[in-house]
């Protein structure tokens, strides 16, 4: 009579236990995703949002990144919020606390080529941050996204993630 007892408490937790994860994954958000003409748009009115999702450094082991870490290009400003996890060939300057890809640039250029239909070349250099020589990101219209961050004195970072317009 015991041994059926606990047989119905494992098979009652791990029913809970699988609806619980259904419904867990019934209600995750998804992302929003954007049609392909309001990404043409967002690219050629540099007003797009870079959502990243993984970073995968040249020395260790790629990560999954948590909410937050973007880049924001709003015209006129670009805004980098992205973690740096490789290796510093020189001087730290970031006394702040803040790493070498938080910040945010004012004076920058960027050029923008169709490579091919759906697959844009998009590279934005800041004038003003002397730590960062250039972004190069790649994007396409399904929304897919990279970023290979060229850095002065440190290895590059890249990152892939999706493109979205900044609304």
């Amino acid at each position: 009579m015991k041994h059926s007892a606990s047989v119905r408490t494992i098979y009652i937790a791990t029913l809970l236990a699988m609806v619980s994860i259904l419904f867990s994954a019934c209600s995750t958000a998804q992302p929003v995703t954007a049609s392909i003409e309001e990404i043409k748009v967002a690219i050629n009115e540099n007003r797009w949002v870079f959502i990243a999702e993984r970073s995968d450094p040249p020395i260790g082991r790629s990560t999954q990144l948590s909410l937050g870490y973007e880049v924001r290009c709003s015209g006129d400003t670009a805004v980098f919020n992205l973690p740096y996890s490789g290796t510093m060939q020189g001087p730290a300057r970031f006394p702040d606390g803040k790493g070498p890809l938080d910040f945010t640039s004012l004076k920058f250029t960027i050029s923008k080529v169709e490579k091919s239909p759906g697959k844009w070349l998009v590279s934005l250099k800041p004038r003003d941050v002397s730590d960062v020589l250039s972004a190069n990101f790649i994007f396409f219209e399904n929304g897919k996204a990279s970023l290979d961050v060229i850095l002065s004195n440190r290895t590059p970072m890249d990152f892939f993630g999706r493109i979205e317009p900044l609304r």
